[in-house]
């Protein structure tokens, strides 16, 4: 069921119409043919100033966030097989995505077919063309007795009665294939490894089911096959949509929200909780690289979300300890603010290039220790003591084990040995061990001390 590279995946997620500066709304010539005044413009080799800050950085894979023609924000899609054009041609997204290969990077394309723009093509004809459209099967709900807000002189079944958002009918064949048609045009001139479906809960199993199918028997980039990443929208249970016939991995948020939640109650318990359920010996996700993620375009900056500042660099360096695989939202290594509800933008800011910083080191730090240990990428999760403000929980793997140990409170802590079985006990850690985070080595003999405002990655000698 597992993707090898995913397993060992350090990921990057860019939303290109954001970072490359692209206007908020696209003046893309209908007719399909491009003017003096909307021409592609091309924006995207923006994306090439970050090579060398993700190779520092640690990053060997890349999640874009939507790059298809779209009336705005990259979710109303009005064209699958058409880069956005403020972004540039579908020639210049393939040079850029050939230059990231080069560079030893995989590539990892978002993917919205629950629904799309009014501006798709074939909703335009329907628009057009009304009871003569050739089109009407291919949307749900279209009754040309009712109508719209919009006063499109029929009804149309929208997305939570968002009327940007005509759904498709993924019972319709022709529209399928139209889908699968376009994923394999993808891989002819981009390459691209993984393919990330939003909204999965919405979509029908047996499209699901075909999907994965289909990309199961495609050649990935940089080799192998096409790796399926769902992402549940509304709810934090992923794992009926788990399997060897559906996605192979599910982005996480259930345990991001435990990370803000515990930080900012002062309270690990939630946090150690959620990831015994995750990846305890009975662990829901336990063998699965589910994507971890402290922030993301949908989610406020880390930065903003967590109320003392000083448990930033803690989350950071944590995450890339946990089961699954990390992935950094552009610019959050380096501590961007925000978050707006309203203003899908203020999540998606333009820059010009990557900036370096004291967290970004500490960043580069936490996943140069996951790059060389065998245990963080691929090992088992135990948790062998927790309390308030401190929790600690090993990994394994390939005969190496990793002690990890977290410390959020502002003071020196003595974890104690407590005889007994259950979360409630804690049998010591003894010998030789080197912090694969500070360089120092440690020794202990039972009992151990957590620094204040620590994160500690403990392998034995």
């Amino acid at each position: 069921m597992n993707v090898s590279w995913l397993d060992g995946s350090a990921m990057y997620q860019i939303f290109p119409l954001g970072l490359c500066g692209a206007p908020h709304e696209n003046s893309w010539d209908w007719s399909n043919t491009w003017n003096a005044a909307t021409r592609p413009v091309r924006r995207v080799d923006r994306i090439l100033n970050w090579i060398d800050h993700l190779k520092k950085l640690g990053i060997n894979s890349i999640f874009f966030n939507p790059v298809l023609q779209s009336d705005t924000h990259g979710y109303n899609t009005r064209d699958f097989y058409t880069l956005d054009s403020r972004l540039g041609s579908n020639e210049d997204f393939a040079e850029v995505c050939q230059t990231l290969h080069d560079n030893g990077f995989r590539l990892v394309f978002d993917a919205l077919f629950n629904h799309v723009g009014r501006g798709f093509w074939a909703f335009r004809d329907v628009r057009n063309n009304m009871q003569n459209s050739r089109f009407i099967d291919w949307f749900k709900g279209i009754d040309f007795r009712r109508n719209t807000p919009c006063n499109d002189g029929f009804y149309y079944k929208a997305w939570r009665d968002n009327w940007d958002f005509p759904e498709l009918n993924l019972e319709n064949d022709e529209v399928i294939e139209h889908i699968l048609g376009a994923i394999r045009k993808w891989e002819d001139l981009y390459r691209f490894d993984g393919l990330h479906i939003c909204m999965t809960e919405f979509l029908p199993q047996k499209f699901i089911e075909r999907i994965r199918k289909y990309c199961s028997e495609m050649g990935a980039g940089l080799g192998g096959s096409i790796a399926f990443v769902s992402e549940v929208f509304d709810g934090i249970e992923c794992s009926q949509f788990l399997s060897k016939e559906m996605a192979q991995s599910a982005v996480n948020i259930e345990l991001r929200n435990s990370i803000c939640d515990s930080f900012n109650q002062n309270n690990i318990f939630e946090l150690a909780y959620t990831l015994n359920r995750q990846f305890g010996p009975d662990g829901i996700y336990k063998n699965i690289p589910m994507m971890n993620f402290l922030d993301n375009h949908n989610f406020p900056r880390f930065e903003t979300a967590v109320d003392r500042k000083e448990l930033v660099p803690l989350g950071w360096s944590l995450l890339p300890a946990l089961p699954g695989f990390p992935c950094v939202y552009y610019g959050s290594e380096w501590g961007v603010e925000g978050y707006s509800a309203e203003d899908h933008w203020v999540m998606r800011p333009a820059f010009e290039k990557p900036e370096w910083n004291e967290l970004t080191s500490c960043v580069q730090k936490a996943f140069e220790a996951r790059k060389n240990s065998p245990a963080l990428r691929y090992g088992s999760y135990r948790q062998i003591f927790q309390a308030a403000e401190q929790l600690v929980f090993e990994r394994e793997s390939c005969g190496e084990k990793i002690v990890v140990a977290l410390n959020i409170s502002e003071y020196d802590y003595k974890v104690p040995i407590k005889p007994g079985h259950g979360f409630a006990s804690f049998e010591g850690i003894s010998g030789g061990f080197d912090d694969l985070l500070s360089g120092n080595e440690c020794h202990y003999d039972g009992d151990f001390y957590l620094p204040p405002l620590s994160v500690m990655f403990l392998r034995k000698k």
